[in-house]
């Protein structure tokens, strides 16, 4: 458990203050041409765009020193700021701002808070029954349309946006290294000691390996997508020196279909 005592202890903690903001036209262009449809999310952003439309949803903006949200939500959503501003103060500003020398630039979150869980399909699980974010490498917008463990996709998101990718990799080595760190960073940035960090983690391990064990049938190489997200994690967290528990004696009731990657206990 170094490793995490490690994260835990870089960690800066110093306390992030979000105030009121109004989203700009840029920023509504920018909205607008984030709900076309993709094969990752069929009609994920534009149902919550259209709800916004009809009064169902409402975007809510804020601004911290180094990121603006722009949360599309419903009434029940429950926004999770303070942990938004730990992960934030956890990155930084945006890498080209930081090493260019230019004025500080802030993240930008696009946030379609769409209720549709991940659920483990009767067959090969597909993009469509995973994703739920994405961004480019080195690039500071950052778009995620599930309201589902949003904390853990901003951690993977902000990854790929503050440039950690090796692009010479392939794609789904990159995407299997990107998720292990998003967990481990996760567990770090909510965990205030090690002691708790340790605790965490016994709770994504059993959730790991019990996930790998229901999927195992159908997921089985790097040439399945889903083995980036799940199956995949084990080799590259066991490389780092984390252990993993024995799958629970009945996995898929333990996980209750879910396909969400991390545990709904972690957060």
């Amino acid at each position: 458990m170094a490793l995490l005592e490690t994260l835990v202890a870089s960690i800066d903690r110093t306390h992030y203050e979000w105030v009121r903001d109004e989203p700009t036209q840029d920023d509504l262009d920018h909205i607008l041409k984030e709900i076309a449809p993709s094969p990752f999310d069929l009609i994920l952003r534009q149902e919550v765009y259209d709800d916004l439309k009809a009064g169902k949803a409402k975007l809510v903006t804020k601004r911290g020193p180094t990121a603006k949200v722009l949360a599309i939500v419903y009434p029940d959503t429950k926004i999770p700021w303070d942990t938004f501003g730990k992960i934030f103060q956890a990155f930084g500003e945006p890498a080209k701002a930081a090493t260019s020398g230019e004025p500080a630039k802030q993240w930008r979150l696009v946030w379609f808070a769409n209720k549709k869980p991940r659920i483990i399909p009767s067959g090969k699980p597909r993009p469509i029954h995973m994703n739920g974010g994405y961004t480019y490498a080195c690039q500071s917008d950052i778009v995620i349309y599930r309201e589902e463990e949003v904390e853990r996709v901003l951690v993977h998101e902000l990854l790929h946006a503050a440039c950690t990718d090796n692009m010479n990799q392939p794609e789904e080595i990159r995407e299997v290294l990107t998720e292990s760190w998003a967990e481990l960073f996760l567990i770090a940035i909510i965990a205030t000691t090690p002691a708790k960090a340790k605790k965490l983690w016994a709770i994504q391990a059993q959730w790991i390996v019990d996930q790998e064990s229901v999927l195992k049938k159908f997921v089985k190489t790097p040439a399945d997508y889903a083995w980036r997200y799940t199956v995949g994690r084990r080799q590259v967290l066991e490389g780092l020196g984390l252990r993993f528990p024995q799958p629970s004696q009945d996995p898929a009731f333990m996980l209750g279909k879910s396909l969400r990657f991390t545990s709904s206990a972690l957060i």
